[in-house]
């Protein structure tokens, strides 16, 4: 009981307040009561002692004359009567020469000196001198009661201590009450705010006081605090709704992209779509979400066609704070992948977030455009070489000749008779003719032989580090393979030939212009020599 009451006073504002005040109160009661004890008591004490002093120079007087007439029975009717008026507890008077003349009880040999009300026998022990004229006549000792004080003490005790306790009770009753009215806010207000710590933000408040002391002020101020709380929480509660919402808009949106998608932070994959893992290939089972970076990225270079070149590309972007140009990954499987990489800045402290990584499989698109790329520079008719990859190619051929001291031949010529055949025959003829020159050609060209379509029946070759011979055995062959073929429409035969010339760089020309002017004059030479011919610029003097 002692420990429950020990922890209660502990635990309890309510109870170290009325225990507090009890001490003080019943403190300051017993100081009061013990102070007045002690007061009436040494008040009691020197009115004893006065009344003693003054009985004491009376029993003198009293005593003086019988003793000093020696008229004993006078004496002994002076003592019957002083000792029915005097509380006595004992009596005796000797003479001038130590006989006893009266006794009364049993006489003690020492005398007290001071008046002591709580001696153990209860009485003040004296002795009186009987004097008559300066002549000592005898002595008397006696002892005085002194219970009566004690008991005076005691009752008085008593009813101080009644009346202690009664003014205790009144006095404390209100204090218990205003203890109370103060306490049991705060008790309320301790239980609603470790409710409120606990997260029961639904949990009621207690109601303000009355007043404006510090209590209904506090009250006031926790219920506005604890409304502001269930305000906040409300609003994050809505806010997280709605960004909850958003993420699960923005995770399907992203999970119904093609492209892939992956977040990674510092160090970590934070968020990665199914595009992904069926780009690279990625197992169901495979976790990605919590893998570190360094780990994705060994595992993506396993499927890279060049591991170290993807690696050092990946290793280049991380370095990159900004939104990188597109780059472009083959894989061992032979597709190929687009990858843009930019980071994420928190837009309230412009930290860093992380990177976003976004990978499209382009296989597709760079077949088509591979296949635009042909068309662009290929002749719809006879798939060869087109005028453009014609323009394109010799200037960058002269140069490399130019860099590494190589030779370049430039054979140009175009078809003879071609025009009876369309003016004949149809346009749809002269493409036949047209398609299988080119066919025919092509399969006798060699490595370092290219052959281009730069005009209506207009053809070009180059031909790159070849001899004079070669070049003439190329050029014969060119205007033989032509010429020995035949075509039939609708029943009629008709042939054609052409006229070839040969300009050679560095031999005959050594800018671009001139080589083609040479080349041009040689073709035009080989018409006018009778068509279904071939001739080489044979002038030594270079242009």
């Amino acid at each position: 009981m002692f420990s429950n009451l020990l922890h209660a006073s502990r635990s309890s504002i309510q109870l170290k307040l009325f225990l507090s005040l009890t001490a003080i109160v019943a403190l300051s009661l017993t100081a009061i009561l013990a102070s007045q004890v002690y007061l009436v008591q040494d008040y009691f004490v020197r009115q004893a002692e006065a009344n003693l002093r003054s009985s004491n120079y009376l029993l003198s007087r009293v005593l003086a004359d019988p003793l000093f007439e020696k008229d004993l029975s006078l004496l002994q009717a002076r003592l019957q009567e002083v000792q029915t008026k005097l509380p006595l507890c004992n009596f005796q008077l000797k003479d001038d020469i130590g006989t006893v003349v009266y006794k009364v009880g049993e006489v003690h040999a020492r005398s007290d000196t001071e008046f002591d009300p709580n001696s153990l026998d209860g009485c003040y022990n004296t002795i009186i001198p009987v004097v008559h004229e300066n002549r000592l006549l005898g002595t008397v000792r006696m002892g005085v009661r002194t219970d009566d004080i004690a008991q005076a003490r005691e009752s008085l005790i008593q009813h101080s201590a009644f009346f202690a306790v009664f003014w205790f009770a009144v006095f404390m009753l209100p204090f218990f009450v205003q203890i109370r009215r103060l306490v049991n806010p705060l008790g309320d207000l301790s239980r609603a705010a470790q409710e409120i710590a606990n997260g029961n933000l639904d949990y009621p408040t207690p109601e303000p006081v009355r007043g404006n002391d510090e209590i209904s002020r506090l009250l006031t101020s926790f219920q506005g605090m604890a409304q502001a709380l269930v305000s906040n929480r409300n609003t994050q509660a809505a806010s997280l709704a709605a960004l909850n919402n958003e993420k699960s808009t923005l995770d399907a949106l992203l999970a119904t992209l093609p492209v892939g998608v992956i977040f990674a932070d510092r160090s970590h994959i934070r968020y990665c779509n199914n595009a992904f893992r069926q780009l690279y290939l990625l197992g169901p089972n495979e976790e990605l979400v919590g893998m570190k970076n360094d780990t994705m990225l060994l595992r993506l270079g396993q499927i890279a066609a060049e591991a170290d070149s993807f690696l050092k590309t990946l290793a280049e972007i991380l370095e990159t704070r900004k939104l990188i140009e597109p780059k472009y990954i083959a894989l061992k499987d032979g597709r190929h992948l687009r990858l843009i990489s930019n980071i994420v800045i928190a837009p309230e402290s412009s930290g860093y977030l992380g990177r976003f990584w976004l990978f499209e499989d382009v296989t597709e698109e760079r077949k088509t455009l591979h296949m635009a790329e042909l068309r662009a520079e290929h002749d719809a008719l006879t798939l060869l070489f087109n005028r453009q990859r014609y323009d394109q190619d010799l200037p960058r051929l002269i140069a490399q000749a130019e860099r590494d001291g190589s030779r370049l031949a430039l054979l140009l010529f175009d078809l003879d008779n071609f025009k009876p055949v369309n003016d004949l025959h149809g346009h749809a003829a002269g493409d036949i003719v047209l398609k299988k020159v080119a066919e025919t050609l092509t399969l006798q060209l060699r490595r370092n032989e290219v052959l281009y379509r730069i005009g209506g029946d207009e053809f070009a070759l180059l031909l790159v580090n070849a001899s004079n011979d070669e070049i003439a055995l190329l050029a014969e062959r060119i205007v033989q393979t032509v010429h020995s073929l035949t075509f039939d429409f609708n029943g009629t035969t008709a042939k054609v030939g052409c006229s070839l010339g040969v300009a050679r760089f560095p031999h005959d020309a050594i800018t671009l212009q001139v080589l083609l002017q040479l080349a041009d004059r040689a073709m035009y030479e080989a018409k006018q020599r009778g068509k279904n011919n071939w001739v080489m610029h044979q002038d030594k003097t270079r242009h």
